[in-house]
């Protein structure tokens, strides 16, 4: 069943839930918030939280406050890395820049192809910036034209979620990769049926 038909048969309300891996799921999951969640298949999922695929063309700096950086407290840093250890355990925090937030690189594999991305947090903590790294240009070629990825700032980096749903206080890097595990299966499937099959999540429970 394609991620359309799946949309269309359970409704955007329903839950979603993403594997170690990066695939999407949206039944067989069993569990609740606290507990965690699991597939009979796949093993521990991740609940894929509330988020809008985002329509703006400019990516947002993220300019900064100077002095004392969030990347300096070990438990903030930790808070990430512990919770991407639990979720998406391949992905990796590259060495730390003094002047630079950190970054974390890994492989999402959405079922239909396999993309490393890059997530960079900003100093700001505001919404991490999300890239694809190598691979093609996201878009299509057709009718002798390029047609870009639908919800990609002119910068190429992805737009996962509106500002508004990046809450840095409870959100991870992880909540971002679930995000952007969500845009890469969306986008895949727009690759084979030209047209967006999902405006984000907007599950009823939390």
């Amino acid at each position: 069943m394609t991620i359309a038909a799946l949309l269309s048969h359970f409704g955007v309300k329903d839950r979603r839930f993403v594997t170690a891996d990066g695939l999407i799921l949206f039944d067989g999951v069993s569990g609740s918030p606290g507990f965690g969640y699991t597939h009979p298949q796949h093993g521990a999922v991740s609940p894929v939280v509330r988020h809008t695929f985002h329509g703006g063309i400019d990516e947002p700096a993220g300019d900064a406050p100077t002095g004392v950086h969030w990347w300096d407290d070990p438990d903030a840093l930790d808070r990430h890395d512990r919770a991407l250890a639990i979720a998406f355990p391949r992905f990796v925090r590259m060495s730390i820049d003094d002047e630079r937030p950190p970054v974390w690189t890994g492989c999402i594999d959405t079922g239909r192809g396999r993309f490393v991305i890059q997530v960079s947090t900003r100093i700001d903590q505001g919404l991490p910036s999300v890239r694809v790294l190598g691979g093609p240009q996201l878009g299509i070629a057709r009718a002798g034209r390029w047609i870009p990825s639908p919800h990609l700032y002119l910068n190429g980096s992805l737009c996962v979620a509106d500002q508004s749903d990046w809450d840095p206080s409870t959100h991870t890097v992880a909540t971002v990769v679930a995000w952007a595990a969500h845009w890469l299966a969306a986008y895949t499937e727009w690759r084979i049926i030209q047209r967006w099959p999902t405006e984000g999540a907007q599950p009823d429970a939390a």
